[in-house]
């Protein structure tokens, strides 16, 4: 009966010896597969993080605002002609062009303005040459006389500052309705800026030195 039992034990061992090897087996199967599947679910994060940006440039590109023709800048001719100076005992005469810049939707008005004060602007311009110094004359670029000239001609062209306040006080009471409000909002802002120069640009000859 010993005996017996001792072949039932060893023939017993045999089949658990090949049921362990079978387990670990499964073990290191099911950790390969979760592996892999974590590996490729941070390769699809990672591709989609990558995506979303790229979208959303796309998303705000489209609606980007177009720009208005109408703001764009250009030059208004304000004066041309001969100018003079005498501040240095002798007479000195010049050919001088001056241009006002403003915007393109604002060229019509600031032309008619131009128009209606021509005489007064260009007493002003000859009086500011006349009485510029050696060294305002010496400039490369005239820097100091083009600065006075744009300061007289905005004092006449542009409009008064409390108008010019009034105006942006009236653009910011048409924000913050609703979609129908901003678009009639945008255009009444449209309508109630003011023509007005941004600056000036003046263009002269050397000085040439006229006989008495």
């Amino acid at each position: 009966m010993a005996d017996k039992k001792n072949d039932a034990k060893n023939e017993a061992k045999p089949e658990g010896g090949e049921a362990a090897p079978k387990k670990k087996g499964g073990m290191k199967f099911a950790i390969i597969t979760l592996a892999l599947l974590a590996i490729e679910g941070g390769v699809l994060f990672t591709v989609f993080s990558m995506g979303g940006p790229k979208d959303a440039q796309a998303t705000h590109s489209e609606v980007a605002k177009v720009a208005d023709p109408g703001d764009d800048p250009c030059e208004v001719s304000v004066f041309s002609g001969p100018l003079y100076n005498d501040r240095k005992g002798s007479t000195y005469g010049f050919k001088v062009e001056v241009f006002a810049t403003t915007k393109v939707k604002h060229r019509d008005a600031i032309t008619a303005k131009v128009e209606q004060g021509k005489a007064g602007i260009r007493a002003e311009i000859a009086g500011i040459w006349r009485m510029a110094s050696s060294e305002d004359l010496a400039e490369e670029m005239f820097e100091s006389l083009r600065r006075r000239i744009e300061a007289k001609l905005k004092e006449r062209l542009n409009p008064p500052e409390a108008s010019l306040e009034a105006g942006a006080h009236e653009k910011d009471a048409t924000k913050g309705a609703g979609s129908e409000s901003k678009d009639a909002g945008h255009e009444a802002g449209k309508e109630t800026e003011l023509p007005r120069i941004i600056g000036a640009v003046v263009i002269s000859t050397p000085p040439v030195k006229q006989d008495r």
